[in-house]
Order: structure tokens, then C-alpha cells, then sequence
């Protein structure tokens, strides 16, 4: 398989990507108010921890809590089962406040991100999520699919000077063509700075 890959290399599917700052400034709208649905917030949720952490959907499906504390207010618990985990074994920890008293009865199972039955996201209903945020921030969905959130992050955090080595390790790539190859394109209609510095520090 690897002389085939050799004769046959894999080319790009992006030759340019969209601007990630558009999905934050629609996402920015979505306040973290009482009277924002759970569907609403469970949406933007998602969307961030896929962007930020560079993630796969096969990645967040597998998200999971072990050890749940569940209270009136909150579930909280650390993430395990995740490619984002750093190899020093410190588990993430993700805290949800819940927006209604029936919230923490729904949550039949460890899965990070469920639906309003308690039952886990699966894989295309990511997808769904994804593209219906990306289609309302502005972006062409029947060009630009729900993996290109990774390529989109990759190239506006490489934009804003965050460091070659930072991005790769994120993003999990084994090589830097790899990351030239596939992920690291221009930006349409890409200006320098961003709303990037507002909605993250990265040091």
C-alpha cells in the first residue's frame, strides 16, 4: 500500500478555505442565556470543542464522562476517550450547568454530547450540527463539508502566528507535509488579525 500511495499520492481537496472568524461571530450571538433552547447550546458547544480542538466527529462521539457528579445544577466530570487528551495522562475536565431540573434526568448515558432524549450524538447527526451552523455563519456547505472545520482552524491559528509545531500537535498530524498539504490553506478573503483574539488567548 505504501508504493501505491507513493505512485498515487493523495492531492488536496481545498485549494482555499473558508474563514473560521465567520463562525465565531455567528456562534457569538448565541448567548448563554436561560432562554436559549439545549439544542441551541449543545450546537455551539459542539461546534467550539470541534474547531478549537481540531476534532474529527468520529473524535466527539467517542467524548465521554467517567465518574459523573451530577447535581441540580451541573453535570460535571473529566473527558476520557478523546484523541485531544495529552499523552501525560492530565484528563480534561468539562463542566455543563444545566438549564432546566429535567436535565440531569436525561442524561442516560457517559456521552459528552446527547440529545434531548439523553440518547448519545452519533456521527452524521455531528455532521448535521456542523453544517447547519456552518450554512447559517455564511459558508458554502455544498463545497465545504463538516472535516473542513479542521483545515479552516488549522489555517486561521497558523494565520495568527500560532506556532507550526503548536497547530501540528493539536491537530494530531504525524508530518509537516502532512499539515502543508491538506490543511494549511488561504484564507478566503482573509484580512490580518481577527476575531480570533477575541474569542481566545493562546500563549
Amino acid at each position: 500500500m505504501t508504493g501505491i500511495h507513493k505512485l498515487r499520492p493523495s492531492s488536496a481537496k481545498y485549494k482555499e478555505i473558508w474563514d473560521a472568524n465567520k463562525v465565531f461571530k455567528y456562534l457569538f450571538t448565541i448567548k448563554v442565556l436561560p432562554k436559549f433552547t439545549y439544542t441551541a447550546l449543545l450546537n455551539k458547544t459542539l461546534v467550539l470543542c470541534k474547531m478549537f480542538g481540531l476534532a474529527r466527529s468520529s473524535d466527539l462521539v467517542k467524548w465521554s464522562f467517567k465518574g459523573l457528579n451530577i447535581t441540580t445544577d451541573s453535570i460535571r466530570g473529566p473527558v476520557i476517550n478523546a484523541k485531544e487528551q495529552r499523552k501525560d495522562g492530565v484528563l480534561s475536565i468539562l463542566e455543563l450547568t444545566s438549564l432546566d431540573d429535567t436535565y440531569t434526568q436525561k442524561h442516560q448515558s457517559d456521552s459528552v454530547f446527547i440529545n434531548n432524549d439523553g440518547t448519545p450524538l452519533q456521527v452524521n447527526q455531528i455532521n448535521e450540527v456542523v453544517l447547519s451552523t456552518l450554512s447559517k455563519s455564511g459558508i458554502d456547505t455544498t463545497k465545504f463539508k463538516s472535516h473542513s472545520t479542521r483545515s479552516a482552524m488549522a489555517s486561521l491559528l497558523l494565520s495568527n502566528n500560532v506556532p507550526f509545531h503548536v497547530v501540528k500537535k493539536m491537530g494530531r498530524w504525524k508530518s509537516n507535509d502532512t499539515v502543508d498539504t491538506f490543511y494549511d490553506k488561504r484564507i478566503i478573503g482573509e484580512k490580518s488579525g481577527g476575531f480570533l483574539n477575541n474569542v481566545v488567548q493562546l500563549s
